[in-house]
């Protein structure tokens, strides 16, 4: 039972976090952490979450969707096409630097133990700050945005957000910020390309590491879809408004502050 409601928890937070320019895979999966999952099945965990989130942004931009098969939209579909190209060039070897990390048990620093929990907090940390520093750039609106140059930088920005505590909204966002897109076109197009993107890292992640799905797994999975979908429409307007760029720092330095602490406390004891 105890391991249902963990999961139920773990989906709620995705659920809401996937909005927000905040790392979702980074934070469910110290959360896991905190509940008791190794590194490993905790970054898992965070993954196949998204397959409720993915649900509820594909029932929300629906209409979009079934626009762009009908190629209603061809300018549009093409950017997410060379969009998706770029993101995979990206991605790659920032999904092997990434496992090498989960792999890590520990490493032994000027004769201190740090364990791999310790440094997966320092990873998420890290790109929190680096997520959070993109919120605050941007440029002046242009017009005329969506274009190859556009598609290619976008692409390869959302290809290093396979990093935990890089948050794919919140840098595709940034980066199309700087680029002069309006905020209501950066998070529209953001959200709208996250349907494929996901949809591809899913199966990507599925086909290169095969997880062992358990039973409690679905109830996270529902309970992030129906809470996705509950708040997408709310969240989006919210991020529109506010800039998270400071929160992402702070976040990223209680991160900072956690870790260190796991490895002085320890050392002083």
């Amino acid at each position: 039972m105890a391991e249902i409601f963990e999961s139920i928890l773990l989906g709620i937070v995705q659920g809401i976090t996937e909005w927000l320019p905040v790392s979702s895979k980074g934070n469910v999966a110290i959360l896991g952490q905190f509940l008791g999952l190794s590194t490993t099945d905790a970054f898992s965990y965070a993954i196949i979450l998204h397959i409720g989130t993915l649900i509820a942004a594909t029932l929300y931009f629906r209409k979009e969707l079934i626009k762009l098969a009908q190629g209603k939209d061809q300018k549009l579909l093409k950017f997410i096409i060379v969009t998706l190209i770029f993101t995979g060039i990206s991605a790659i070897p920032c999904y092997f630097l990434l496992k090498g990390i989960l792999e890590t048990t520990s490493i032994d620093f000027l004769g201190i133990i740090i364990y791999s929990q310790t440094i997966f907090m320092f990873t998420v940390g890290l790109f929190l700050l680096v997520t959070g520093f993109l919120q605050l750039a941007k440029k002046k609106q242009k017009e005329n945005n969506i274009t190859t140059k556009n598609a290619i930088f976008l692409g390869l920005a959302q290809g290093l957000t396979v990093l935990p505590g890089m948050s794919r909204s919140g840098t595709t966002t940034s980066v199309m910020l700087f680029e002069g897109f309006s905020p209501e076109e950066a998070f529209h197009i953001s959200f709208l390309i996250s349907v494929f993107a996901v949809t591809f890292g899913e199966i990507s992640f599925n086909l290169l590491e095969k997880p062992a799905l358990n039973f409690e797994m679905i109830y996270g999975i529902i309970a992030s879809a129906i809470i996705g979908y509950a708040t997408i429409g709310f969240l989006l307007k919210l991020v529109k408004k506010i800039n998270f760029g400071k929160f992402c720092i702070a976040l990223g330095i209680i991160y900072f502050i956690i870790a260190i602490l796991s490895i002085i406390v320890p050392a002083i004891a």
